[in-house]
């Protein structure tokens, strides 16, 4: 002999249910919506904080590229490997454009990659 019930129909089974959901049930719901909130909110922190540190790693990558190719343009011109005479004004219009955009480079980085802003 076997201590299992009956099988029961879908109908009888309907029938036997004789109450609503409860306080404690919506309270469930509300508690499992709220962490699958909290979930979303960790997730989306999770994802803007690695772009944010591959924004920083590029951004850093291309000051230094910058800085790099001012000092390979300054040398050669100091060695006299090029010549600007006829262009007096490209030397310093080519180092304050570069030191600009480092200048440039640097503010974003610090206003809105290591601000805690909104985050």
């Amino acid at each position: 002999m076997t201590d299992e019930p009956p099988p029961i129909s879908l109908s009888q089974a309907r029938s036997g249910i004789t109450q609503t959901p409860d306080h404690r049930d919506r309270q469930k719901d509300r508690t499992i919506k709220e962490g699958e909130a909290e979930q979303v909110e960790l997730e989306g922190r999770r994802k803007y904080f690695s772009l944010r540190s591959q924004w920083s790693g590029a951004i850093i990558r291309w000051i230094s590229v910058l800085i790099a190719g001012n000092i390979l343009f300054v040398t050669f011109a100091g060695l006299g490997w090029f010549d600007f005479k006829p262009y007096k004004w490209l030397i310093t219009s080519v180092t304050v454009e570069s030191f600009l955009q480092i200048v440039g480079l640097g503010y974003i980085a610090v206003k809105f990659l290591f601000s805690d802003k909104g985050v």
